[in-house]
């Protein structure tokens, strides 16, 4: 709770206050104490600031915009919060405004790396990776030990096929801190690339342990241990996944991939049906359903994903005439 009195005369301690209700994850007490700071001394642009986060935070945009600007007007040139600013058009889906601030934060300090940063991940969620690296490398040149850019340039790597340069970016950012799950779960993927799938299953297990919960390190890791043929965690692994997360499709594929190494086509078709449900335009995946249901012997259990396979699949797909086929072997009638 605020002492009014001790803050009544004192914005600095208002601002202070809302500091660590901010840290603290108490959004709405930091909200208020921000409100009091700027009442006290509207000259201020770091409460202005601040609470555009708090709302960003607390999802409130319009007022998260309006604090940004403020903030802004008071203080053109700072560089954190045109920085912010940008992150925030970018959320509301305004990159083109979202870039020309990211430009006049890095204008106003060029030394500033979070709008580089800010950047690079846009572009590597866009599959730009190219234009990516190109800022993580400006990262770098500003600070060489930056984690989070040793990591994005981690990932960039691996998915141009320089996956040895990924497994050592990713290394260097783990011997400042081993304790990462997500860079431990792009090191596992990394190290699987080339081909080294003691060191990944090491990687994945690691990251599993310090993020139990993780639906991605759970896959990847019941993934590597069905390709190494400890097929049993991998089931497990597998059957957790789904009952943790039952709306999650991957699980589903990932365990009938199992079945059907071990011929369990019944099974595997258990768990495609479920897939499909899920991710229903999978045409590859939809086509791979009905074949495992031929494989079963239960193709009246597919009727209606034959039937959407014959309706969403291009004419001109070979596998249309296949598919007829095995609705016509179960003597119902197309549509």
């Amino acid at each position: 709770m605020i002492d009014r009195d001790k803050h009544s005369e004192n914005p600095e301690g208002y601002y202070e206050c809302g500091i660590r209700e901010l840290d603290s994850g108490n959004i709405k007490k930091a909200i208020q104490a921000f409100e009091k700071a700027i009442k006290v001394n509207p000259g201020d642009p770091r409460p202005y600031s601040n609470l555009g986060i708090a709302y960003e935070l607390d999802k409130d945009y319009k007022k998260a915009r309006a604090a940004y600007e403020k903030a802004i007007e008071i203080n053109p040139a700072n560089p954190s919060t045109l920085n912010n600013l940008a992150g925030l058009s970018l959320l509301e889906g305004h990159p083109y405004e979202a870039f020309s601030l990211y430009g006049s934060a890095i204008a106003s300090d060029p030394f500033y790396v979070e709008p580089y940063l800010e950047i690079a991940r846009f572009y590597i969620e866009e599959r730009e990776l190219s234009r990516a690296e190109q800022f993580v490398r400006q990262v770098l040149n500003i600070e060489p030990e930056n984690a989070e850019a040793l990591n994005f340039l981690g990932v960039i790597t691996n998915l141009t096929d320089r996956s040895k340069e990924a497994v050592e970016h990713f290394q260097g950012v783990l011997k400042k801190n081993a304790n990462q799950p997500s860079v431990l779960s792009n090191l596992g993927t990394a190290l699987r690339s080339i081909g080294d799938m003691r060191r990944a299953i090491i990687a994945f297990e690691k990251a599993g342990e310090l993020n139990p919960d993780n639906i991605t390190i759970m896959n990847n890791l019941g993934v590597l241990y069905r390709e190494t043929g400890q097929l049993d965690k991998a089931e497990g692994l597998f059957k957790l996944a789904i009952e943790l997360y039952p709306e999650n499709p991957f699980p589903y594929y990932n365990i009938s991939e199992h079945y059907i190494a071990k011929d369990e086509y019944a099974r595997a078709l258990e768990n495609l049906k479920l897939y499909i449900s899920l991710v229903p335009l999978d045409m590859d995946n939809l086509f791979k359903t009905c074949g495992i249901a031929r494989m079963a012997n239960r193709l009246d259990d597919v009727i209606g994903e034959m039937q959407s396979f014959i309706d969403e699949a291009e004419p001109s797909d070979p596998r249309v005439v296949e598919v007829k086929k095995w609705m016509d072997m179960t003597g119902k009638s197309r549509i």
